[in-house]
This record gives C-alpha cells, structure tokens and sequence, in this order.
C-alpha cells in the first residue's frame, strides 16, 4: 500500500507543456468572451439603430396625413417597401384601446406577437430561428409598434461562438505543443548532466562538466555537480592518506613487537633482559593503542551530528598529572626532559576524556618532533573564565609550508631525519575537541626555540557549549 506523501514519477517537460496550454487557453477564453461581449453588444445596437429609425420614419409621414386608416395603412406599406435588403420587420398601428388600425410586413412575424406590444423595446425568444426585436412608442392616441427578425445578428453571434472555439481548441494545441518543444529543448542540457554524471565510475577519471551555451540553471547544476565530485575526489584522497598512514604507524610498532619477540625467543635469557623487552613491547602496545584511539576518536569528531560530549566538574592540573604517566616514561626513554607546572585555579567544566585527549595528544607530538637531550614544557594555568594548556617544545617548530594547515586532518610535516612524525590526526583532533567545546588551539614560535602550543577551554565551557546554537 502506497503512503500518500509517496513520490510520484512525474515529467518536467509534459508539465509544462501542460501548464503553457492551460494558461494561454485561459487568456485566450478570456479574450474570447471579451470580444464575443462587445460582437454581441454591436449588433444589438444595429438592431435597435434599425428599429429607432423605422419608428421615427413611420412617425413622420403618419404626422403629415390626414389620420384616416386608409392613409396610415399606405404609409405603413411604404416603410415596409423602403426596408428592402435591410433585416426582415413588421409594422404595425393601434389605438390606445389596442384595435389594430394597420399592418404591413412578414406574416410570420406578425403571426410571433399577435396582441398587442407593450411599450419599451424587449427581445424574445422562442426557438434560434424565432429571435426577434418588438418595440412600440405612442404617437398621440395611437401606439405604433415595430417586429423586427433579429436571427441573422444571432446566427453571426453563434457563428462567431463557433468559430473562436475552434481557434481556442487550436491554439490550446498548439500552445501545448510549443511548451513541450520548448521545455524539452531547454533540458536537453539537463539531459547531457544526467547523461555525463552516469558515465563517471569515479571521481578520479571524471573529467569536469562543462556546458557551453547551456542555461544559467542548468549550468548551476553542472557546477555543483564538479564541486561535489571535488569534494569526493579530496575525501577519497584523505582516506587513501589516512589509509597509509595507518599502514605505516602500525607497521612499525608491529614490526618492533615481532622483532624483539622473536630476537628473545632465539636464546635464553635473565629475567632483567625478559623484563626489558616486556616494557619495550609495552611501549610499542601503548603507541598501537594511542594510533587506534586517535582513529576512533577522529571518526567520532568527524560526524556532523555528534554532540555526546559529557560536561562534568573536575581540576584538570590534577588529572593531568595522572594521565601523563605514559608519556613521561616515553619522554625518559627517549632522552627527553618532560617538566610540568600549574598556576591559578585549574577547575573546569568540561567534557573530561575530551580534554585529556587534547592534553596527551599535545605533548605526545611534542615528545615526537623533540630531539633527545632537549625538553618540553607543559603548563597548565587558569585566569578568569578560562582554563589554558601551554605546550612548549625544543624541536623544530612548524614549518611555514604547513603551518595555516596544520590543524586540518592528515596534514604532517617531516622530522630532520626525515621520518614521518605521524599521520595528522593528532592535531585535528585536538583543534575539532576545542571547537565543540567553543574553545581554541593557536600555535605559535615557543620561547624554548621550538613551537609553542595553547589550547584555550572556557571554564564553563560544557554550559556554554549547551547555550550555542547547533550547526
């Protein structure tokens, strides 16, 4: 069973041809009716011209006779005579009474209207073919009436009713066919984007859609189309980044867990040398761990609708020193001096693991991009609204060719070894955590020589995160 907001299949190009016919029919009826109003309205008025006249004539001749029936009945004859090739009439004289004095004219019409007219001019109708004009107007003690066969004007009027029903049919037509023509020629266009958008099996190999001489809509679409494809073709790019960088952060990790492994497993050893390559296999868990955190957490914060961030209370000096337990062994088996420090009031509103992760993922880049015998410095201060981490480093800072991109996802610089330094997670992370928290992460020249980062959480920022309207 159908629901009934269900879509129907529907053309374009017959609707309009539709719509077209539709409209210029009414116009047309419209017009029609006008013109056939005012065709009606003249020949009425030759009608009654004709009639007036007659009247007037008869008046005029009767007023010169001596009034006797015999010299009324001739002039009666006499206008009758005179009305020739003019439309058919009657005439006819009374007394006040209403006794016939005189007639003259179609038998038939006098045969329509055997008594008496009253006076004033009226039409009747009995059949199409019986259409007449009865006037009478009093002349002294007399009244003189006139019936004049008004089926001609009327046939004209029918005729004419005819005639613009066809034009109306024809054009209705006609006017559906040129919309048809029209609207089908102005989506051909349309037709070329559909027709070139099947044809892309991918992004890649698609060739821009380019539409010379196509409407401005049309071109609208073609255009959205190419940005969209763009669109695809970088997130397509991004994945393949991604994908490489995952291959090789895990690899290594990997490579080093299998290596030692089975380096150890060749000779026996002291439980000294099985507790070193336990810790180093630990470490090397702990950065697999950290790679697939940051990926799920990247997946999380790049979904349009997440908005699952837990607010809560907590001092996040004091939860700093916890969790950077990993990385201060990291730092110390890498030669690194990692040193610590608060100031102010530390307390804050916020989502918890959100912002230990922005916390982590700022030293654990600094402890990567920093050379061993060199130090980086954390320090965590609150002032008035606001809870800051400052993360400054030794190493070679940000380089200028990254630098407006270093926020963005996968974008990574290369270490003076030249070892990949990661695969550009970290940073967007931390830079969409401190968006959601309507905070802000700048980087910039360090004191130290390397490159200072300061990621900015307001104090309420769970609240004040609640009262920002949604994207």
């Amino acid at each position: 069973m159908f629901s009934k907001n269900a879509a129907r299949d529907w053309s374009l190009t017959r609707r309009m041809a539709v719509i077209f016919a539709i409209a210029n029919g009414l116009v047309l009826l419209v017009y029609t009716i006008v013109l056939a109003g005012e065709v009606m309205g003249i020949l009425r008025g030759e009608v009654k011209a004709f009639i007036s006249h007659e009247l007037t004539e008869l008046t005029l001749e009767i007023a010169e006779t001596d009034g006797s029936r015999e010299a009324i009945q001739e002039c009666v004859d006499d206008v009758v005579e005179e009305t020739t090739g003019e439309p058919d009439c009657a005439l006819r004289v009374r007394d006040t009474d209403g006794t016939l004095i005189a007639s003259a004219g179609e038998e038939r019409l006098l045969s329509i209207v055997p008594g008496a007219i009253p006076l004033g001019i009226s039409w009747r109708s009995r059949l199409l073919s019986d259409e007449i004009a009865i006037k009478a107007e009093a002349l002294g003690d007399r009244h003189i009436e006139i019936i004049v066969d008004a089926s001609e004007p009327v046939a004209r009027i029918f005729e004419f009713s005819q005639t613009a029903i066809v034009v109306f049919l024809a054009a209705a037509v006609m006017t559906g066919l040129t919309g048809w023509f029209t609207a089908h020629r102005g989506l051909r266009s349309l037709r070329e984007v559909v027709a070139r958008a099947a044809s892309i099996d991918s992004p890649r190999d698609a060739a821009p859609i380019v539409l010379t001489g196509a409407p401005r809509e049309v071109r609208a679409v073609g255009n959205a189309l190419n940005e969209l494809l763009a669109r695809l073709q970088a997130t397509l790019d991004e994945m393949r980044a991604l994908t490489a960088g995952l291959a090789h952060e895990l690899r290594s990790p990997l490579q080093n867990l299998i290596g030692e492994t089975e380096v150890t497993l060749m000779s026996l050893r002291s439980k000294e040398e099985y507790r070193d390559v336990l810790r180093s296999n630990l470490e090397d868990l702990y950065d697999l761990t950290d790679a697939v955190d940051n990926l799920v957490t990247f997946c999380r914060t790049s979904e349009p609708l997440h908005r699952d961030l837990a607010s809560e209370r907590f001092d996040l000096a004091r939860e700093a020193r916890l969790r950077l337990t990993r990385e201060e062994r990291v730092a110390e088996r890498k030669g690194v001096d990692l040193e610590f420090s608060t100031e102010g009031d530390t307390a804050l509103e916020a989502d918890r693991e959100s912002t230990l992760r922005v916390l982590r993922n700022l030293v654990a880049n600094a402890i990567i991009w920093t050379p061993p015998s060199k130090r980086i410095h954390v320090h965590v201060r609150g002032s008035n609204g606001s809870v800051e981490i400052v993360v400054d480093d030794e190493g070679p800072g940000v380089s200028p060719d990254v630098a407006d991109r270093i926020f963005e996802p996968f974008v990574t610089g290369q270490s003076r070894k030249g070892k990949r330094g990661g695969y550009g997670l970290g940073l967007a992370i931390c830079h969409t955590i401190l968006k959601d928290h309507n905070g802000t992460l700048a980087h910039e020249e360090s004191p130290l020589g390397g490159a200072r980062f300061v990621a900015r959480f307001p104090r309420d920022a769970g609240g004040q995160r609640d009262a920002a309207p949604s994207a």
